[in-house]
């Protein structure tokens, strides 16, 4: 659901010379871990929904300062899920959004770098629920505060959080309606697969990449960020920016060598420290700095 234009990201073919170590890590599959904690069933639990189900509803989202309202359904006739923005001028347009990745080894990501515990929930748009929390082990994360559905274990609220405590961006479901996904004749596709590939920085790993055209995705599981990488234009200082909207960071860094000058940015809801770590994998070929 995160909207993202860099006017200049346009990953012409002369970012094929420098040598990624994103690239560096070997891949590795998802380790086997157990479920031994109600925290992490109800994990699990969440990890899994929407598969199986059919909802729609509305979403009261709050970010930035600024609130929104968000009709969905889930899925359509192409096992998609769809969308509008309720703020929008009249007749907002249909969006789509894919089905979420799937793999029983995704939860063992998740458990590696963040605490599960289980509290006391309240009533989200009608439902009981229980309250996950998701506690990050290093700085590298956000903290994630989410009402379960203690029926389905769907998300109804989620609320993720700095470090420090402080709220960067809210969603909640003012109401929502279940029903099997068989009923009405509806036809699902799978979900995407969960595709885990070379560890990038601690914890984080990569999920999809073109090199070719400067792109590179990363995930520990929960949280993700886009890398893009192109040509710093020409008189184009070298240096780093960030700008935060609600959980999601925009970071751009300039870097200028002998071998040739790179903007790299960094997109997705993680600390301006991770940001930098994601920047820092990037560097021109060896011996041109």
């Amino acid at each position: 659901m995160r909207e993202f234009s860099i006017q200049r990201l346009r990953h012409s073919l002369s970012v094929l010379p420098f040598v990624l170590l994103l690239l560096l890590s070997t891949a590795a599959d998802a380790t086997d871990c157990e479920i031994t904690s109600p925290a992490a069933e109800a994990l699990r639990k969440m990890l899994s929904a929407p598969q199986g189900l059919r909802f729609e509803g509305t979403v009261l989202s709050e970010r930035a300062g600024s609130r929104q309202f968000i009709v969905v359904s889930w899925p359509d006739a192409a096992g998609q899920g769809t969308m509008r923005r309720m703020n929008a001028a009249a007749n907002p347009p249909l969006e789509k959004w894919p089905a979420p990745f799937t793999s029983a080894g995704r939860i063992c990501d998740v458990l590696n770098v963040y605490s599960p515990s289980l509290g006391k929930g309240r009533i989200v748009a009608g439902r009981a629920t229980q309250q996950l929390s998701l506690k990050p082990k290093d700085p590298l994360r956000l903290v994630y505060l989410v009402d379960l559905d203690t029926q389905t274990g769907m998300a109804l609220a989620m609320v993720t959080a700095g470090s420090d405590g402080q709220v960067l961006e809210r969603y909640e479901y003012a109401d929502i309606t279940f029903s099997e996904v068989g009923e009405g004749g509806a036809t699902m596709l799978e979900a995407e697969p969960y595709s885990r590939g070379r560890i990038v920085v601690p914890g984080y790993f990569l999920v999809t990449e073109d090199p070719g055209k400067g792109i590179f995705v990363v995930s520990d599981g929960l949280a993700t960020a886009s890398v893009f990488v192109e040509p710093l234009p020409a008189g184009a200082p070298a240096g780093e920016g960030a700008v935060i909207e609600g959980a999601t960071l925009t970071y751009t860094r300039g870097v200028a060598s002998p071998k040739g000058r790179l903007l790299i940015s960094v997109l997705g809801e993680v600390p301006v420290v991770t940001a930098r770590l994601l920047a820092d994998v990037v560097r021109p070929p060896r011996g041109g700095e």
